[in-house]
């Protein structure tokens, strides 16, 4: 028979937006007591059901917070492309981590009528070939994409940087790469219009989605370079002060992200630039999705990094958009 009432997730978040950010062991006792759990160990039952739920995040001591709370009246902004602004879709790039996941909270799926996560590839209604996309010939590629889509694409590569070459090699790379690839969607309207020379706001409040245009001067003023030395400040927690420390040299700009969003959340709630950009102005590089102190080696990094699925791409759009 199925346990009555709010799962061991749901009542641990209700419990942090009650009592603020709390340890595992803060929370298993009143989740015990509330019935929300009875196996033999409460404390993994609690671990299992918080540690991959989107919902949540850690702070630098160990405490879980509540996703939507720490983001509530944060203020991401991208600069959108042309395609991006035509089809009213949003790449979600590495600095857009906690955005995603704000979604992913929500079980936003192409089927929802509000705000969603959609891939690229299924966006476009991009084939799947059986057989590998290397072998497709050209003027047989162009013709199942569609000249349109198969110049757009082109067109949308060439304004996210991505270095030239091949047009047929450059497609079949993104096809391929496209599955990986995920994109905001939403109903007819929930893009504003962007100027060529404005940002995309993406307003969080109450854990829902908002969207504005935003002129430069409202991400530009004293208060960026106090955001971007703050923020190289709590990277310094992982990477230490400078590039002999013994820890990790890098730290990926989601936990970096997170590491902002719970121990200065302030930092999210007035307009900046992207936040690659706010990093890289607070003396950091950022290559690959990855933050690491000034000469970094990247090459040493790639090597000794697992791969990761999600970096299909190769490159890190952010970095190139201008």
């Amino acid at each position: 028979m199925a346990r009555q009432g709010p799962t061991i997730a749901e009542a641990a978040l209700e419990l942090i937006r009650d009592r603020g950010p709390l340890t595992l062991d803060e929370l298993v006792p009143p989740l015990v007591e509330a019935g929300r759990t009875k196996a033999r160990n409460p404390r993994n039952a609690v671990r299992a059901a918080i540690d991959i739920n989107p919902e949540f995040i850690q702070d630098l001591e160990g405490r879980w917070c509540s996703l939507a709370t720490q983001l509530d009246g944060a203020v991401f902004t991208v600069r959108l492309t042309t395609l991006e602004r035509r089809e009213e879709i949003v790449l979600l790039r590495d600095d857009l981590a906690l955005v995603e996941q704000l979604v992913l909270r929500t079980r936003g799926s192409a089927h929802g009528a509000g705000v969603h996560l959609d891939y690229l590839g299924d966006y476009f209604d991009l084939p799947l070939w059986s057989e590998d996309v290397d072998d497709v010939p050209d003027g047989e590629l162009r013709a199942t994409l569609g000249e349109e889509t198969a110049d757009s694409l082109l067109a949308f590569l060439d304004e996210l940087g991505v270095p030239p070459g091949d047009d047929g090699q450059r497609l079949r790379e993104m096809v391929w790469e496209t599955r990986f690839t995920r994109v905001l969607h939403g109903p007819a309207g929930w893009l504003p219009v962007v100027g060529s020379r404005q940002l995309l706001g993406i307003a969080i409040s109450a854990g829902a989605i908002e969207t504005m245009a935003l002129d430069r001067r409202a991400i530009a003023g004293l208060h960026v370079e106090a955001a971007a030395n703050r923020v190289a400040r709590l990277a310094h927690h992982v990477i230490g002060p400078d590039p002999s420390w013994f820890g990790p040299p890098v730290v990926s700009l989601q936990e970096l992200l997170e590491i902002v969003a719970t121990e200065a959340p302030e930092l999210l709630r007035r307009p900046l630039p992207p936040f690659t950009e706010v990093v890289r102005r607070g003396g950091l590089e950022v290559v690959d999705g990855l933050v690491g102190h000034a000469g970094t080696d990247w090459d040493q990094v790639r090597w000794a990094a697992s791969p990761d699925p999600e970096e299909a791409w190769g490159f890190e759009p952010a970095d190139v958009i201008h």
